[in-house]
């Protein structure tokens, strides 16, 4: 199961959750930072104890399995590991998580107030008499949730859930069948066409090739599968049934949404076929030179037989050979061979704070004007255009005007007691810049609460 990309795309939503960010603040994210130790034990370890725990989860449901069994098959993947690593991480695992949301008021209004979920976040159990452990109900729904993905050459069972449904009435359900197959088609014709586009320069061809058949098979018992789903529901027991459900969507709706599965699966049937087809053109077979000296050595070992050597004879003759034969001097100069180009020792910084290019760029932009920039704005609004004209865009004679404007569309780095804003006037300004007409809408700045107000 590929449990780390559905983690990678969880931890976007807790950095959202976590974030120090101000209301209104500035709309940059730059908090990619980790305070863990980056070598991914932990997480690795995480991973094994949940995979253990699955595995019992499917043979003895609800049942718990003592710590030196979870150690023990650990150890098998982690030799090294000691028992307080592994108790650590099942501690954590089985500590439930607060997380704040906001959403409508139970007593049917449309005001939303914020709530926490606290209860039913832990992703193990454990007993409270005995060092056991098991699964939980959420641990049981994030294994669903990484195992989701599946390739689209199982497609055919998602269309069979949506029949089901169908057939069943279920008509929500539909809705959330026919919804999947068509995301997961979407990002199947993505990188289809992504594939197309790159003929020999991705792996994905090799997957749809080698599986050609097996796709071309499925998707054809699928598209089946789907035209049987849409004759179920137009049949006039079908609208009956929809009638006396309590869904806000039209029956039109409904139809539509089965309707595009259909269509999403020529759609994709049409791609990967263009794909093979593409992709076995473009390839190329060689041929390589024959072994003069193995064929000697064959005869040899094994001589002709006396009318083949009488052929071959009055074909070539007994001392030259009238057909011409490749050379190794034929490819003389044909290949260039690249000598190996010597290691070099990287560079590494002990005991330094190393700014990144772009910072330092910044900075000394800012030590040569930075101290008018801030007198100019405690005096009163200042605007970009008053900044080229006295000359703020010119640092040793280089134009860095792109520091400039970066000062002003970004002002936050500018050492000032209070918040900077920011506004945009909306007619265009031409000034000349050097030899250069620069045309471009004014944007003003002015400290808030300070004396422009």
């Amino acid at each position: 199961m590929d449990y780390v990309s559905l983690l990678s795309t969880t931890v976007r939503f807790i950095d959202l959750h976590d974030s120090c960010r101000d209301y209104g603040g500035s709309p940059n994210y730059n908090q990619e930072s980790r305070t863990g130790k980056s070598d991914g034990v932990y997480l690795d370890i995480a991973i094994l104890i949940v995979e253990c725990l699955r595995k019992l989860d499917q043979s003895a449901h609800q049942e718990y399995l003592p710590f030196s069994s979870i150690f023990n098959s650990i150890k098998v993947d982690r030799p090294r590991v000691v028992d307080l690593d592994v108790l650590y991480v099942l501690n954590v695992l089985r500590r439930p998580t607060e997380l704040f949301y906001v959403t409508h008021a139970t007593n049917g209004s449309e005001e939303k107030v914020r709530q926490s979920e606290k209860r039913k976040t832990a992703i193990v159990e454990k007993t409270d008499y005995a060092d056991e452990y098991r699964i939980s109900a959420s641990g049981r729904l994030f294994l669903s949730l990484a195992n989701a993905a599946h390739d689209t050459a199982y497609v055919r069972g998602n269309a069979y859930n949506l029949l089901h449904a169908i057939q069943w009435h279920d008509f929500p359900n539909v809705l959330i069948f026919a919804n999947e197959i068509i995301g997961q088609l979407r990002n199947e014709i993505l990188d289809v066409r992504s594939a197309l586009e790159r003929v020999g320069r991705t792996e994905n061809i090799d997957k749809y090739v080698g599986k050609f058949e097996q796709y071309r098979k499925v998707i054809e018992e699928t598209i089946s599968i789907a035209q049987k789903a849409e004759r179920e529901l137009e049949s006039p027991d079908m609208l009956k049934a929809f009638e006396n459900s309590s869904l806000d969507i039209s029956f039109g709706e409904l139809c539509g949404s089965v309707n595009r599965v259909r269509q999403v699966l020529v759609i994709f049937n049409r791609l990967i076929s263009e794909l093979v087809s593409t992709a076995l053109q473009d390839r190329r077979n060689a041929t390589p030179p024959p072994q003069f000296l193995n064929a000697a050595i064959e005869l040899v070992k094994t001589p002709l037989k006396p009318h083949n050597e009488d052929f071959i004879l009055k074909q070539w003759g007994a001392i030259g050979l009238e057909t011409p034969f490749h050379s190794s001097l034929d490819g003389i100069g044909a290949i260039k061979i690249r000598p190996t180009p010597e290691k070099v020792e990287a560079v590494i910084f002990e005991n330094e704070q190393v700014e990144p290019i772009s910072r330092l760029g910044k900075l000394h932009f800012l030590d040569c004007h930075g101290e008018a920039i801030v007198e100019a704005l405690k005096l009163g609004p200042l605007r970009l255009s008053e900044a080229i004209n006295k000359g703020w865009f010119l640092v040793n004679e280089r134009v860095l005007l792109g520091d400039l404007v970066g000062i002003f569309v970004a002002p936050d780095i500018l050492p000032v007691d209070g918040n900077i804003q920011i506004h945009v006037i909306p007619t265009f300004n031409t000034q000349k810049v050097g030899t250069d007409d620069f045309l471009f809408n004014d944007i003003e700045i002015r400290i808030a609460g300070g004396a422009c107000e």
